[in-house]
């Protein structure tokens, strides 16, 4: 979409606006002009009178409003145009899972009259939207999910003990051979250690085979039939009043998270579940009020932050003009103008520079910062990110970049306020070299870089090879590094590319430069990101279409920024007229913005019914382009009826005839084949410690205690101690794991 707007606005600049411009002013671009007229009219030129504000202005000035209306219909068309593409796709795609996420609804704020299974599943079930499959009720299982924490501890321990007790068979940079890092038995590490290693192998052995009994305790509490657990009985455990319930088709499912169920408030709320690998368990036991602090908490450190930032940034801003160097360190202004190349390294170079490191190392800390907001699932951890992100890069390093340069002159012009707009109203055009050396650096250095997977080629093939003991230590460090593909965040790499783009569309009209280094920038942006997210990235929450109203909020942001920018530089051009021509703009695109909360984001949160009952002919029943006949369409509708007989809200997808012609699986339904919503520690497996791997098969250590679970690998020698066996087994595990 990117490319798209910014193509037709390229192509319009370069060849229509740019050529009108240079004719009547002599400048391709508009900073120059602008700058003319501010030093006039506060200045005076060579003796010449500031003009006066009720002069008629030049005629060539109409061509602004006349592009800036222009550029925003492109840009409104395009938006449109694209949201409707992702609506289709979604809509076709989604209605034609039938996975067990698009099935389940998650039912917080349960009554306790309503906690045991089988009334919360009559009560769903006499609503008549549905029948229910499956009731998980959800617990607190916090004793358990320590047991596993500490059992995670001591195979770690376990598994660096018995890397350094033997000598490790690295071969995994050979192509011709399946990657293996193996211990060889008979030639253990010699030394004066070698003894203690041994005594605390035996000593978290005993507690890993201790530790795993107790598991096994509570683990044979959990009714896995009903999905239950006696709290009375087991009073170390707390029913939570939620519970996940799984619906026999999609509509129901639907239909069940568009509905108010009870007339108190916080009670019986409906909400589409995530998908079972994406749910944060641990946070699922956090009350109302308990996540409401932890909101309130993390935005109060955010706000902090924020602050730091100004800090940092303010100063980094009189960076861009040599003459405020120059007011506050004489010395250093002098000494940087004596040089033309470093002027143009410390003013054009060094603040996008800055800039670009400051925004990498931020994003990280806020997504820390959203883990411990108590959101329930990755994704909204993901979309929390975003807008943290977002919100940071627009307004720490757009709006007090814009607003900071005038900062150092609002301190020298005190005692003169009419001087201080004036600062403002030029800030923009001074920063337009900023952010083309933004745009370029960004595109033309981190790109390619990007590309070129240069920290994975760092870290796998020289420190791998030449430092592998400094995090390389055991056979699993080695398979997590060389097999766990990178996962794609939209927290971390789409907040500064939304930015880029209201940059460019900014300054749309009075800079053809930073349009045509923004199509650039999109372009490479569009071949990098492709080749990413197809061969090296993957993104494992379950695809719902959230991210997109997110970005189309911030960019109408954008467009009304870039309209009243527009507004403001006529006015200050004293075309007063064409100014308030441009200002209906603004609520045009309030309308448009209030008619996609309205109409559109319902369809990017929810599946259209009847998308689900027609999935596989989508586009056929909803291409209002095509001409049908009615008598046929009528016809085809009346053979499709006696076929299937009566129809609800689960008959078409229940039918024989529809599973039989139903396609293959989407990526999504892959993945969830065989997953539901049990706790996954109850039903973990209690796998040793690793000491080594053959592509797939891993070599774990099991203890006798655990003999039971041999019985899912193939038992080989050697014994490398009285109470220990060795067990290959066949790791299957997430493409992102």
């Amino acid at each position: 979409m990117g490319i798209k707007i910014f193509a037709i606005l390229s192509v319009m600049a370069v060849c229509i606006l740019s050529p009108l411009r240079f004719y009547f002013t002599g400048s391709y671009d508009k900073d120059s002009i602008e700058f003319k007229v501010m030093d006039s009219i506060y200045h005076g030129i060579a003796g010449q009178p500031p003009p006066d504000i009720s002069d008629d202005f030049p005629p060539f000035l109409w061509v602004y409003p006349i592009f800036t209306y222009v550029f925003s219909i492109v840009v409104f068309y395009c938006l449109y145009d694209f949201t409707n593409q992702v609506l289709r796709t979604r809509q076709k795609y989604l209605a034609s899972q039938n996975s067990i996420t698009d099935r389940t609804i998650r039912l917080d704020g349960i009554p306790k009259q309503l906690q045991q299974r089988h009334r919360l599943k009559k009560f769903i079930e006499d609503l008549g939207i549905g029948n229910v499959v499956d009731v998980k009720l959800i617990y607190d299982w916090s004793p358990l999910e320590k047991l596993f924490t500490k059992r995670t501890e001591l195979v770690d321990n376990l598994e660096y003990l018995y890397a350094s007790l033997y000598t490790l068979d690295i071969d995994i940079y050979n192509k011709q051979k399946i990657p293996s890092v193996n211990p060889i038995f008979d030639s253990p590490i010699d030394g004066s250690t070698t003894d203690t290693v041994k005594d605390l192998i035996k000593q978290y052995s005993e507690e890993l085979i201790s530790l795993d009994q107790e598991i096994h305790i509570i683990q044979n509490k959990f009714d896995p039939n009903l999905s239950t657990i006696d709290v009375k009985q087991h009073n170390d455990f707390k029913q939570i009043p939620s519970a996940f319930i799984t619906m026999d088709s999609v509509a129901s499912a639907q239909m069940a998270a568009q509905t108010v169920l009870d007339p108190r408030v916080y009670k019986l709320i409906v909400n589409l579940a995530p998908a079972p690998k994406d749910i944060i368990w641990g946070n699922l036991k956090l009350t109302y009020y308990q996540k409401l602090f932890k909101s309130y908490l993390i935005t109060f450190l955010i706000v902090l932050s924020y602050g730091f930032i100004i800090f940092l940034v303010v100063p980094l801003t009189s960076l861009l003009d040599l003459k405020t160097i120059t007011k506050f360190w004489p010395a250093l202004g002098e000494f940087i103008g004596q040089s033309e190349w470093l002027t143009t390294f410390v003013t054009g170079i060094l603040p996008p520079l800055l800039f670009t490191i400051l925004n990498l190392s931020f994003p990280y800390f806020y997504r820390w910062l959203s883990q411990y907001q108590g959101h329930s699932s990755n994704s909204d951890i993901e979309l929390s990110t975003l807008s943290k992100n977002f919100f940071f890069i627009f307004f720490n390093l757009f709006l007090i970049y814009v607003a900071a340069g005038t900062f150092w002159d609002y301190i020298s012009y005190i005692s003169d306020t009419t001087k201080i707009a004036v600062q403002l109203a030029t800030s923009l055009k001074r920063m337009a070299l900023f952010y083309v050396d933004l745009i370029l650096l960004q595109g033309l250095t981190m790109f390619p870089v990007k590309l070129l997977q240069v920290s994975d080629f760092l870290i796998l093939n020289i420190l791998g090879k030449f430092l592998p003991r400094m995090f390389l230590r055991t056979p699993r460090n080695y398979r997590t590094y060389y097999y766990t593909p990178q996962v794609f965040d939209f927290g971390i790499h789409l907040p500064q590319h939304i930015l880029i783009f209201m940059i460019i569309l900014i300054y749309s009209v009075v800079s053809t430069k930073i349009v045509t280094c923004g199509l650039v920038y999109f372009i490479m942006g569009l071949l990098v990101y492709k080749y990413q997210l197809v061969y090296n990235f993957v993104h494992p929450p379950h695809s719902t279409g959230k991210v997109w109203p997110m970005i189309f909020r911030r960019v109408m942001l954008g467009l009304i920024i870039f309209q009243l920018f527009m507004c403001g530089t006529l006015a200050l051009e004293s075309a007063i007229l064409l100014s308030i021509m441009c200002a209906p703009l603004i609520p045009v695109t309030l309308f448009i913005c209030w008619n996609f909360e309205k109409y559109y984001v319902p369809l990017n949160t929810f599946i259209a019914l009847r998308a689900i009952l027609s999935p596989y002919d989508y586009d056929k029943v909803f291409d209002d382009d095509q001409s049908f006949n009615s008598d046929e369409e009528e016809s085809a509708l009346e053979i499709r009826s006696s076929e299937a007989g009566p129809i609800d809200e689960s008959s078409f997808l229940l039918e024989e005839h529809a599973r039989i012609r139903r396609r293959k699986s989407t990526i999504d339904e892959e993945r969830e084949e065989f997953t539901n919503y049990t706790y996954p520690y109850l039903i973990d497996p209690l796998d040793g410690p690793w000491v080594g791997f053959s592509g797939d098969q891993v070599s774990m250590v099991e203890y006798k205690v655990n003999s039971s679970s041999l019985e899912q690998g193939s038992r080989v020698d050697p014994l490398v101690g009285e109470s220990e066996t060795i067990v290959k087994k066949k790791l299957v595990v997430s493409e992102w794991e």
